[in-house]
């Protein structure tokens, strides 16, 4: 029992010095600018961004730019910020429609196919026709006795700018027209 234990002891102190590295060739030489110790140069800081902001990152400009996580900032500095930062990161595997773009006030615009397109080119004002619009009516509900002694009631509308139809009824005038 007590060998069992020590020889338990000795394999759990050799386990620390189990190496999975293959011990270098006894005749193969370290190169010089290997054994000299080169001082750490500084890499270029990547934006840390998630794996799915690179596997989809229209998505992750969505959510970067929400109103409710840019609060106050706008839109084009935060899609300028989440832009910069994706083609950072991706480089040539950024899609067309999310490079960054040195031109401030370019929007998609829909191409009437469909899709959208850049453009950089100041939005078009239109006033809205009025041919589509609805007509402004006035309109009065008038009861009118039926022959079996019931009421119906009668709804006459007419154009709100156009002629007045002639009124009906008892008018008085007290002098003038």
């Amino acid at each position: 029992m007590l060998t069992a234990v020590v020889a338990a002891l000795m394999l759990q102190q050799a386990a620390g010095m189990i190496s999975w590295n293959p011990p270098p060739a006894a005749d193969a030489e370290m190169p010089p600018e290997a054994s000299e110790a080169a001082p750490p140069r500084a890499a270029p800081r990547e934006p840390e961004l998630p794996g799915w902001a690179l596997a989809d990152p229209f998505s992750w400009e969505r959510s970067q730019c929400s109103p409710m996580i840019r609060k106050e900032a706008s839109m084009e500095l935060c899609q300028a910020r989440v832009r910069t930062q994706l083609a950072a990161a991706l480089g040539d595997r950024l899609p067309p429609g999310l490079q960054p773009s040195g031109v401030e006030g370019c929007r998609q615009v829909s191409n009437g196919a469909g899709g959208y397109e850049l453009t950089c080119a100041p939005p078009q004002r239109a006033m809205a026709s009025s041919a589509g619009a609805p007509a402004a009516e006035v309109c009065e509900e008038r009861p009118s006795a039926t022959g079996s002694g019931g009421v119906n009631f009668e709804r006459r509308c007419t154009p709100a700018t156009g002629p007045k139809p002639a009124e009906e009824g008892l008018r008085f005038r007290l002098g003038g027209d």
